[in-house]
């Protein structure tokens, strides 16, 4: 039997290792933190509404549709302290799926969310483009930004009716930069989700997005499920579907932003980067439906049979009575049954075309793109005869009855052309007077203003990236820049100049955005000021 000394010894002991296990704790911590990984706070939206800053979590009252408002930080001026056990009004919020204006009533603001960085990543591997990069603004280094990376060292980069193109040198040929499936799937925005149909007592007649019958009326049911069921019932012809929109539903607005603060040229900013998908339901083998949709003059066709056949067409708008080209066929592997449903789908992004079966490509086209760098500058100089047309998406039903559900429409990011920040007095803007800079020209990187992003062999440190917010009209980043902190290397050892204005270098990147740890939590009871419950359901990846 152990004496109380032996008692003693052993409750010290296992005191001792308790402590020293939690001292080995925190040095980790640190370690971590100091060496590996780091939380950040997200503190604006340039990156909504996949990151957001300070926000009101918002249900649109028509349609029931949730997302993210801005604060009052992303309105322009932070005010007044916010009290986060206060209700403030998200005044002018839009639901960015039906346009209704949301109510008036008070809501809890709250906090950005917390993302998790992988420190010093880019010390062992090099960054690539589309990645999510916290890095030290190069206007002021006491701040931290977080923006998606669009340029390398070397390379000119240009945007071009929102699209990214990308030379190796300011006078060379360009290519479109494509984004990787994950970044992509992540920057889908929707234009109108069919299964959240706006109340009409709380809209106006015509002000929503809505499907119509464009021929084959009588072989349509589009009432079952409330509107969010639509059966072709079968006929002798084809029946066809058309989206009717407002003026503006292809235009890059956000829900996160109060519309009149947004930068946007609603003649030219018209997104035709697009992603229609719907749940097909045959209900005979040979069912069939299309999925149509137009950017500039061309229209695009993907047709999904039962029978596993799946095609890709093409139609010049110019020649409309022209029948479709077969770009593309191929059969599955398999024929669909009857009674289940596919989720199939077409997209139009970074001049490519694709269809979609079960969250899987499988017809893609890329190199027969009718459009180029050079084509696409064409016709945006030739605006003022040829308006930018407003994309025409359309579903066709054939040869046998079918239920179509989940039919939603998304747009990609479209970067819009901004103009440069207003250049500051005093020392912060010398670099921007110094090489002629004048307020609101057209931004670094635009169409007609591209970017060349220097690559310095010999000391890599000072390579120039390129950044910008997925939020892109109303996002500060690389676009507008017009100062620089004296803290930069700005000038080389012989006073060459050595830093570009709306650049980031090297030296200031800390590292890969990769994790949301933490969004906005939950409120306890009677503790409105305490949102300290997670919500797991947000915890995510950042792609």
């Amino acid at each position: 039997m152990a004496s109380t000394a032996e008692k003693v010894q052993g409750e010290l002991g296992s005191i001792r290792d308790t402590v020293e296990s939690i001292w080995v704790a925190i040095v980790l911590a640190f370690v971590l933190r100091a060496f590996l990984i780091e939380a950040f706070v997200i503190p604006t939206g340039s990156m909504a509404p996949r990151l957001l800053g300070e926000h009101w979590d918002l249900a649109c009252p028509s349609c029931g549709y949730e997302y993210a408002f801005g604060g009052p930080r992303d309105r322009g001026s932070p005010g007044p302290l916010i009290d986060r056990s206060r209700e403030y009004v998200p005044a002018d919020a839009h639901c960015p799926n039906c346009g209704a204006l949301c109510d008036s009533l008070g809501r809890y603001l709250n906090g950005g969310d917390r993302v998790l960085v992988l420190k010093y990543l880019y010390r062992f591997s090099e960054p690539r483009p589309w990645d999510v990069v916290v890095f030290r603004n190069p206007q002021d280094n006491r701040e931290n930004y977080i923006k998606r990376l669009i340029g390398l060292p070397g390379e000119t980069i240009e945007i071009v009716h929102g699209d990214i193109f990308v030379g190796q040198s300011p006078e060379g040929p360009r290519t479109i930069r494509r984004k990787p499936p994950a970044a992509q799937e992540a920057m889908w925005q929707v234009v109108y989700d069919n299964d959240y149909r706006p109340d009409p007592r709380r809209i106006r007649a015509g002000s929503s997005p809505q499907w119509v019958v464009a021929s084959g009326g009588e072989d349509w049911d589009l009432d079952g499920l409330q509107g969010r069921r639509m059966t072709y019932k079968g006929g002798q012809g084809v029946g066809e579907l058309a989206f009717k929109a407002p003026a503006g539903a292809f235009l890059p607005h956000y829900g996160y932003n109060s519309l009149g603060a947004e930068a946007i040229n609603p003649s030219t900013d018209i997104c035709s980067d697009l992603r229609l998908s719907l749940l097909f339901v045959p209900r005979d083998p040979l069912a069939k439906v299309a999925l149509s949709l137009s950017a500039l003059e061309h229209r695009f066709r993907g047709e999904f049979g039962a029978d596993g056949t799946v095609r890709l067409l093409y139609q010049s708008k110019d020649r409309p009575d022209d029948p479709w080209q077969l770009w593309s066929e191929r059969k599955l592997d398999r024929s669909m049954t009857s009674g289940r449903g596919y989720e199939v789908a077409i997209t139009h992004v970074d001049f490519s075309v694709g269809l979609w079966v079960d969250g899987r490509v499988v017809l893609e086209i890329t190199d027969r793109y009718p459009e180029t760098y050079d084509s696409l500058r064409l016709r945006l100089a030739d605006v003022m005869h040829r308006p930018i047309p407003t994309p025409e998406i359309g579903i066709s039903a054939w040869g046998a009855a079918s239920d179509l559900l989940h039919v939603k429409l998304y747009r990609d990011v479209y970067y819009t052309v901004t103009g440069k920040d207003s250049v500051k007095p005093g020392p912060l803007g010398e670099l921007a007077r110094r090489t002629g800079v004048v307020d609101k020209t057209p931004g670094w990187g635009t169409m007609g203003h591209s970017i060349h992003l220097a690559k310095y062999p010999q000391d890599p440190d000072i390579d120039e990236f390129f950044m910008l917010g997925d939020n892109s009209p109303q996002s500060l980043d690389g676009r507008g820049w017009t100062s620089a902190a004296p803290t930069l290397r700005l000038y080389g050892d012989s006073g060459e100049l050595i830093y570009q204005l709306g650049t980031v270098p090297r030296y200031n990147l800390i590292g890969k955005a990769f994790f949301v740890y933490w969004p906005a939590g939950f409120r306890l009871p009677g503790l409105p000021g305490l949102p300290i419950v997670p919500n797991v359901g947000k915890l995510r990846p950042i792609r």
